[in-house]
């Protein structure tokens, strides 16, 4: 019924044949809902819903791209899992996956049961197979990931995200309710802010030892960093690697945008297809608003900062 005259009217389901299922398939990563599809092109719901699902189905995997066209990584890999909502699982299934740092190309990714020491052998022996060249990887604390990329890459330098380590010891001093060691936390705030050598880390981390050696919570956060002060200036042995997982969590927030419009999927297969054909979309789609060391990225696709030379890529979108 139309809601300004309120006659009552049908809409013409008849097929366009302007529309290919690749162009649904983009229109769908771009963000647009089946429905809102269906009503642009003159067709049902469920039929745009089969086109697309049947045309990223046929997809190569990001995988199988990687190994056939790409070798000109950094090897400084921004690595983390996002939960992804699935029907009829109790929880949510992580989707691990890392972004080449100097490239912002993704290699690899692995819809995973859980984020489990088997689950990241097998991600990182995918990885080794693709001839990624792993130099320095940078993640939270998930001691899964670390142990996993030191037994398939034992040369790997592992950086600790120092955002995740400042959220942990916000938490653990409960900075946010109580004004006690607020100024405590502001000084690790300072230490972290910016990369650092070992000496002035060394030296700022003394100096507040003194303000606060008394203190037994402060002095085991303390103890902590210096039992870790490898983990957190890796970055001193890999030039050009992060201490933050920031670019990785740039990406986990476009993607939750993504899902929160798709809600769930109906089963694990299905939520690894459409991934598949979201990343290998994005790998595909130019970069914008990348700044600092990064501007020159903008205006190419992520993909093509790896592709080997002399070759081409099939036009999947």
């Amino acid at each position: 019924m139309c809601l300004a005259c309120g006659k009552w009217f049908s809409i013409n389901r008849k097929r366009s044949t302007d529309f290919k299922p690749k162009d649904l398939a983009n229109l769908h990563l771009n963000g647009v809902s089946f429905r809102k599809i269906a009503d642009e092109c003159r067709m049902s719901a469920p039929t745009v819903f089969r086109k697309v699902n049947e045309y990223l189905s046929h997809l190569p995997t990001n995988a199988d791209i990687t190994r056939a066209y790409c070798s000109r990584f950094s090897g400084i890999l921004v690595l983390d899992g996002k939960y992804i909502p699935i029907r009829n699982y109790r929880y949510h299934i992580p989707l691990i996956w890392g972004v080449d740092y100097l490239t912002h190309d993704i290699p690899h990714f692995k819809l995973a049961p859980s984020e489990n020491y088997q689950s990241s052998i097998v991600y990182f022996q995918t990885l080794r197979l693709l001839n990624y060249p792993l130099q320095c990887l940078v993640v939270d604390d998930n001691v899964n990931f670390k142990m996993a990329a030191l037994r398939i890459y034992p040369k790997v330098v592992i950086q600790t995200c120092t955002n995740h380590f400042k959220e942990n010891v916000r938490r653990n001093l409960k900075v946010r309710s109580d004004e006690k060691y607020r100024p405590f936390m502001d000084k690790i705030e300072f230490i972290f802010s910016r990369k650092r050598s070992i000496q002035e880390y060394e030296k700022l981390a003394r100096t507040l030892y003194q303000s606060w050696k008394y203190d037994e919570l402060a002095c085991g956060v303390l103890a902590e960093m210096s039992k870790r002060e490898g983990e957190f200036l890796a970055y001193l042995r890999v030039p050009r690697s992060p201490q933050t997982t920031n670019l990785i969590e740039s990406y986990n927030s476009h993607l939750n945008s993504r899902l929160t419009s798709l809600k769930s999927f109906e089963t694990f297969e299905s939520a690894r297809i459409w991934l598949n054909g979201y990343i290998l979309k994005r790998r595909l789609t130019k970069l914008r608003g990348c700044a600092g060391q990064f501007k020159k990225l903008n205006g190419y696709p992520p993909l093509f900062q790896t592709l080997q030379d002399n070759l081409s890529l099939p036009n999947f979108f």
